[in-house]
């Protein structure tokens, strides 16, 4: 068992093949991973938990859909902007469910199914020092830039609970 001491490790992996992976392909495979070297053994489970549920805003959406041809493409540069060519409202949700902003998960309440092209900017100070003193919190931006708000409720959200890891041998 580990102690609770922060032990931190480098991991280098690379995936046989060259065909490009999906999100989930690429959870199994870490899962794998780290069940193999770590002997980590998890399971999920849902529970209820403070998130923000992501809602279209009174005056509604202030951006458009994407051309077709457009390749659903969100681009981060972590210092508080996306840009998005072709991107879905859910892309966007999980980009700030994975703490990228804000404190707790967000689920997409919108409804909004189609692609679209937007620019989001703000202060990203949840990680610090913000860049840009100047720049709106997440929560002015997302409702100034695209018409979207982020709400406060509970909701239910699946998580992993550990339940045992050891240290790694050496390779």
């Amino acid at each position: 068992m580990l102690d609770s001491a922060a032990k931190r490790f480098d991991i280098a992996a690379k995936a046989e093949g060259d065909a490009p992976r999906s999100r989930e392909e690429f959870r199994e495979m870490l899962q794998a991973l780290l069940a193999d070297h770590f002997h980590l053994i998890l399971h999920r489970e849902t529970k209820e938990m403070p998130v923000y549920a992501l809602i279209v805003a009174k005056d509604g959406p202030k951006f458009h859909q994407s051309e077709p041809e457009a390749k659903g493409i969100l681009r981060m540069n972590g210092d508080g902007k996306i840009t998005a060519s072709g991107g879905t409202i859910t892309q966007l949700a999980n980009w700030f469910s994975n703490a990228n902003g804000v404190d707790r998960p967000v689920i997409d309440q919108t409804g909004l199914t189609g692609h679209y092209d937007f620019t989001l900017e703000w202060s990203n100070s949840l990680r610090g020092e913000p860049l840009d003193s100047n720049a709106p919190s997440i929560f002015t931006a997302m409702s100034e830039q695209l018409g979207l708000k982020l709400v406060p409720q509970k909701a239910p959200v699946e998580i992993f609970v550990i339940d045992g890891a050891e240290l790694p041998t050496e390779n």
